[in-house]
């Protein structure tokens, strides 16, 4: 596309990388605007898996040069909890700080030719009348986003449970996770390291444990307001890992985590990236990731195609299947904080193993060839079960049967869509088995739904009801009908609640995924793992 004048509403690490990139692909003409002071910023670390630097140092290898040489770089992920740690190596992260991002950003954009407006409030409409394209990079609290709610389709979601961000004045060594016990329920942080001196401490408790506690409402707070009673809490709490360091406030209080996904990711000429039209819970990771790779495509598409609306569509088209699979994942992967009760048994080798896979998509036999050491934590972490698993038969849509070794008798599994009404149509079916076979072992076989709250939380809550009015001795939960990354997440995710209301739940995997299925019984997930028929 020949040169365009475009106008980037938000100063983040997203559009400030959008500025550069714009500048250097095609000599496009373009402003910056951004409503804050220069220098201005939230948070502290800002943390990156080995494999999206690797992706960012394609598009500018200057940028990740900047962020290696002026932050901390680790290999070990580490879990604390009553008194015990245990760590596992060879997963590769990288942190620098907010503030030093944005800095070299900001350089590097100008020395490129783009021009940043500091200060500035900006409205999309008024950009319009006098640009060629409008992007909307101001983040989740997104004006933009807000004013054009009905032509992106934007839907926000609040999270339950909450989260504060500190920071602390001391360098931890590993990417940590410290579960501890409150006076109010549980407490969970995450901490790793981002400097020679400090680290970001991100600290979530649930629902019930915040309110239990009387906390304030830190949403209800002006800008740049410090929370002292949760920064004492959390100080108290975590006190035998602080070792005496300080946490440290910026603007930290406890808020929850907004949920945002759009239908369109443009409007004619406006285009959103990164939080602004979608967002992913911190516990992967991934917001800075996104934001950084959006503007990588968006910048590449804008250079390269001849026409606009070609363009943003190309741009959507690439990063949407992206972008939305790490959504699934980070909403598997919340679960564990949002809801850290059902963990609390767990002893810490069995707590490792279940974060290190909490967004069901990694596998013991790949994380063994990370981490070989892996195979003397607890028990020891195996790749696979040490004897045959029984094998699920299916004969077309009807019921299906267990076949394990040794076991004459198979059971027998009445097949069911994970929606209110399946189930409870298997239920009737279930009494009526029930009383032919009185001493057969019944179940139902479950084919996973979306990887969606609501479709699940559902499904969980109608299999729990069943199993109160009828004896129920297993709930299996199989392949849906989604693409495999999404149905390994939803599996993942519908068995580990199941289990949780104390169900024995199987989950079903091809033969080719046992070492995935082995690792959801090894993590607490699921109580068994079943195989379909070759």
């Amino acid at each position: 596309m020949s040169a365009v004048r475009v106008a980037c509403i938000g100063a983040g690490p997203g559009g400030l990388m959008l500025a550069l990139l714009l500048r250097r692909l095609g000599g496009h003409e373009v402003d910056v605007y951004e409503r804050s002071p220069a220098g201005a910023t939230y948070g502290f670390g800002v943390v990156f898996s080995r494999f999206s630097l690797a992706r960012l140092r394609r598009a500018a290898p200057d940028v990740v040069a900047a962020l290696l040489d002026r932050g901390a770089r680790w290999d070990d992920v580490e879990v604390r909890r009553d008194g015990e740690q245990i760590r596992s190596s060879g997963h590769g992260f990288a942190a620098v700080e907010r503030r030093t991002l944005l800095t070299a950003l900001n350089e590097l954009a100008t020395e490129a030719g783009a021009r940043l407006h500091f200060n500035a409030e900006a409205d999309a409409a008024e950009l319009l009348g006098r640009y060629d394209v409008v992007v909307a990079a101001d983040g989740s609290g997104s004006r933009t986003r807000a004013a054009f709610a009905g032509e992106f389709g934007a839907e926000v979601v609040p999270g339950r449970g909450r989260y504060a961000w500190f920071g602390v004045d001391r360098a931890f060594d590993a990417m940590t996770f410290l579960f501890a016990d409150s006076a109010y329920g549980p407490v969970g942080a995450h901490v790793y390291p981002y400097g020679p001196d400090r680290s970001t401490f991100l600290v979530e408790l649930g629902e019930e444990t915040w309110q239990r506690a009387g906390f304030t409402e830190g949403a209800t707070k002006p800008p740049g307001w410090n929370d002292e009673q949760a920064m004492e809490f959390c100080a108290e709490v975590f006190a035998e890992h602080l070792r005496g360091a300080k946490l440290l406030g910026n603007g930290s209080r406890w808020l929850t985590f907004p949920h945002i996904s759009s239908t369109r990711w443009s409007t004619g000429r406006l285009v959103g990236l990164g939080d602004a039209v979608h967002t992913a819970h911190f516990s992967v990771g991934s917001g800075t990731t996104l934001a950084l790779e959006d503007a990588v495509e968006l910048a590449r598409r804008l250079s390269e195609q001849d026409d606009l609306d070609t363009a943003l569509a190309a741009y959507e088209s690439t990063r949407r299947p992206i972008v939305e699979s790490v959504q699934q994942a980070a909403w598997a992967s919340l679960r564990m904080w949002s809801h850290p009760e059902e963990h609390r048994a767990l002893d810490p080798a069995t707590l490792m193993l279940r974060l290190l896979t909490r967004t069901g998509q990694s596998a013991a036999d790949v994380l063994l060839r990370l981490d070989p050491q892996l195979a003397k934590i607890g028990d020891g972490v195996t790749a696979l079960p040490e004897g045959p698993v029984p094998t699920l038969v299916t004969d077309g849509p009807g019921d299906a049967l267990l076949l394990a070794p040794g076991v004459q008798e198979p059971s027998v599994l009445i097949r069911t869509k994970a929606d209110d009404t399946a189930v409870e149509e298997a239920g009737e079916r279930l009494r009526a088995l029930r009383a032919e076979l009185p001493g057969a072992t019944l179940g139902l076989l479950l084919e996973a739904p979306a990887p969606v709250e609501e479709p699940v939380a559902r499904v969980v809550d109608s299999v729990a009801a069943l199993a109160r009015a009828v004896p129920l001795d297993v709930v299996a939960v199989a392949p849906g009908a989604q693409l495999p990354a999404a149905d390994r997440t939803a599996r993942s995710a519908l068995a580990e609640r199941l289990t949780a209301t104390g169900t024995h739940t199987a989950y079903v995997c091809r033969p080719n995924e046992l070492s995935q299925g082995w690792t959801h019984v090894r993590s607490g997930r699921a109580t068994a793992v079943w195989t379909t028929e070759p």
